[in-house]
């Protein structure tokens, strides 16, 4: 069980400087976490749940769709909050903790008009903020030195907008780090969604999550050269080479996983090996 120190701290200053009484939500991922959310919901003894998707997105997407849970008050000595925030920290992508003054319906249908967005084309495409990783980039994070993308990648009106519901938000990044969004400073803004993104914002939303797909792809496929590195140390070894990987010319995914493990067995004389460098110039 891990210490609910950083958290309850920080809610408890939130609390009590708050204006309205505030409640908890939990937004959670079942792709990252297939218990969720019935297990929250079975410990909590029947708290809201609803599916950000809906059903006319289709019935079989909900199991694996994003949810929003309505928490119950937090208690530092309920094990129940210790196996929440326990679990967020093990496993990042899971989830994200919202601590809000509107109701849950008023929550949720603020959350489900960011569901789609519009790209510059005019189609659609699922903005995944449950994503942690995309959560921090489109808000710019700083304290999270993680993001690949830093961000913001939201205008600031966008942002303000984004937020407004929100008098804090907390997702744990790559390394289990617990990190706070707080409120826009102005939250009054009227920029309503669909929101229409540009196509930097989309370049940018596209480039932040390739590192993650990269380091996926080599826990699924070449465990034994992760096995000796922490998570956090093969997140940012991963980036590296990937970027290495990039400025040799390389910009095919399979190309560039390539180079990646080659570059974890070799380490930093990869780039300068001649027989890397001669593969590297027969993919080009």
């Amino acid at each position: 069980m891990m210490s609910l120190e950083p958290f309850a701290t920080q809610w408890e200053q939130l609390r009590s400087n708050s204006a309205w009484p505030l409640a908890l939500y939990l937004l959670v991922d079942p792709m990252q976490d297939a218990r969720l959310p019935q297990a929250i919901v079975h410990s909590a003894h029947g708290v809201p749940s609803r599916c950000l998707l809906g059903m006319e997105d289709g019935p079989d997407l909900e199991k694996g769709a994003p949810h929003l849970v309505a928490m119950p008050p937090f208690d530092a000595a309920r094990d129940f909050w210790k196996a929440v925030l326990g679990n967020g920290a093990a496993n990042p992508p899971c989830q994200t903790l919202i601590a809000s003054s509107r109701s849950f319906d008023d929550l949720f249908a603020h959350l489900r008009g960011y569901v789609e967005v519009v790209m510059p084309d005019g189609d659609e495409m699922a903005l995944a903020y449950w994503d942690p990783a995309i959560l921090g980039t489109l808000v710019g994070q700083e304290d999270d030195a993680t993001l690949h993308v830093r961000g913001p990648v939201f205008t600031p009106q966008q942002r303000a907008h984004f937020l407004s519901v929100s008098e804090g938000w907390w997702y744990w990044g790559r390394g289990g780090l617990l990190h706070r969004i707080g409120p826009p400073a102005n939250s009054t803004v009227h920029a309503l969604p669909p929101l229409k993104l540009t196509q930097r914002q989309v370049d940018e939303l596209v480039e932040a999550s390739v590192p993650d797909h990269l380091w996926g792809y080599m826990k699924d496929n070449q465990p034994q050269l992760l096995a000796p590195h922490s998570p956090l140390d093969q997140y940012f070894q991963v980036k590296r080479h990937f970027q290495d990987a990039r400025k040799l010319g390389l910009s095919g995914m399979k190309d560039m996983l390539d180079y990646i493990c080659i570059a974890f067995i070799k380490g930093d004389r990869a780039a300068s090996d001649p027989v890397v460098r001669a593969m590297v110039e027969g993919a080009k």
